[in-house]
């Protein structure tokens, strides 16, 4: 999965996010729900370039001893 493809399967999440965070009253169930699910999608990024990082690597690696 790209990087743009991946920020197209979260933009409906993140604009979700957004509503929840800015129309609601600080401190409420769905400001915390808000900050966890962000949290969570920041995490699943550091995950998702970690994993590109090796197959970039691994592709570095198979195309320098070609």
């Amino acid at each position: 999965m790209t990087i743009d493809s991946r920020c197209k399967e979260q933009q409906h999440v993140a604009d979700k996010i957004f509503m929840d965070f800015k129309y609601t009253a600080p401190g409420s169930a769905d400001q915390v729900r808000a900050l966890k699910t962000l949290n969570f999608l920041i995490s699943m990024w550091g995950d998702f370039l970690s994993h590109e990082e090796r197959r970039m690597n691994s592709a570095l690696l198979l195309k320098a001893r070609s």
